[in-house]
């Protein structure tokens, strides 16, 4: 019996890693339905703020890629600069004939838009599935508000997507579905799949009123660096904080930038992390932080759990309470002084004190990864 065939869409895709959690989650998905599914993906040939196509694909045509732990090959089209357009993602949706499209996020004009106008011409509207990955919460429409309204209220009154399912990755992102397309009765909450925790965490050195922090993430204002900054410049030494992740919002990054000038000694910028490094990387840090205001899931703050380090975070992510579980802290990111008072707490803290909280992080993550039923859940998301 044949597999199924899927077919995703998104601006980015491996080996591109800039764009974040998106990324993540849709190798990992990938990865995960590989046995079941034959897999297709049209994405860009470059990375997030890039206009230089990755060295080892070939732009324009189907190359035939091994994703990171993969031990069959994906295929997957890459775009050039100008995008694909409605009639050559007509011709691609013809070729592949795919049973389901897997439309990531929905603020794209090439790589959403576009996609359900031609699959609609096609007839194939009801075979659409589409993932906001976060895009309709309250934090994420936050920038350029009136004009994603205007766009999301344009697509519900063109009925483009009535016929489509949507994936949910919890129950806020069902929630944030229905409030813009109410009375949609076709939403499938799956999880998203994060990498494996660690087998064996270790415990970093902890003197009380040392601390080290770190950031990993895309470097925007959702993000909130500026304001995790101003809290740190407010703490009394010995602290640091490393940053790492590629600026997508230029603006905002000088912002930053000029704002480290006016602490130094304290924050140091440490460019990209590939994902294959991410572990590691935080895992030479003591507390992870990131006072977002917004996510669907964050691959971070769970791959900070996953090797047992302790996470300091907003209320608008789906890891709360991580203070009543000994994994973190979630702060109010109003102002800048409930994350002063996390810091100082996890500051302050003696070794036996951080043990425990490396330990409830880490059971945190591993209790999440191991009580997830995906296979159920994505066979519902995917059949017919």
């Amino acid at each position: 019996m044949s597999k199924k065939r899927l077919l995703f869409v998104y601006d980015y895709f491996f080996p591109g890693y800039k764009a974040g959690g998106p990324i993540q989650s849709l190798t990992n998905l990938a990865l995960f339905l590989q046995p079941r599914y034959d897999i297709y993906v049209i994405t860009g040939a470059c990375d997030l703020q890039s206009e230089v196509p990755y060295s080892e694909v070939q732009a324009n045509q189907w190359n035939m890629i091994l994703l990171p732990g993969s031990s069959c090959y994906t295929s997957i089209w890459y775009n050039d600069t100008k995008g694909p357009s409605k009639q050559k993602l007509k011709a691609l949706i013809k070729e592949t004939a795919p049973d389901r499209i897997y439309l990531n996020g929905v603020f794209s004009l090439r790589y959403f838009l576009l996609p359900v106008i031609a699959a609609k011409s096609l007839g194939l509207d009801s075979h659409v599935v589409i993932c906001p990955r976060g895009m309709l919460q309250k934090g994420a429409l936050g920038g350029k508000s009136f004009k994603k309204k205007v766009y999301l209220a344009l697509i519900r009154m063109t009925g483009l997507v009535k016929n489509a399912k949507w994936h949910a990755t919890n129950l806020e992102e069902m929630e944030d579905i229905n409030l813009h397309f109410p009375k949609h009765d076709k939403i499938v909450i799956a999880e998203n799949i994060p990498k494996i925790p660690i087998d064996t965490i270790t415990f970093p050195l902890k003197k009380p009123n040392e601390l080290k922090l770190i950031y990993l993430s895309l470097i925007a204002e959702k993000k909130n660096l500026y304001l995790l900054m101003q809290a740190v410049g407010r703490v009394k030494p010995d602290l640091s904080l490393h940053v790492y992740g590629p600026p997508k919002d230029i603006d905002y990054w000088h912002k930053c930038e000029e704002l480290i000038k006016t602490i130094p000694g304290k924050v140091a910028y440490l460019g990209d992390v590939k994902p294959v490094d991410v572990q590691q990387v935080i895992s030479a840090a003591q507390v992870f932080v990131l006072p977002t205001k917004g996510e669907n899931f964050g691959h971070a703050i769970y791959e900070s759990l996953s090797v047992g380090r302790p996470a300091i975070t907003s209320h608008y992510t789906p890891w709360s309470d991580l203070k009543q579980k000994k994994a973190g802290i979630n702060v109010d990111i109003a102002s800048d002084e409930d994350i002063i008072k996390a810091i100082e707490k996890f500051k302050a803290m003696d070794q036996s004190e951080y043990n425990e909280y490396c330990i409830g992080a880490y059971q945190l993550a591993r209790n999440y990864y191991d009580n997830m039923d995906w296979e159920t859940k994505y066979e519902e998301l995917f059949k017919s």
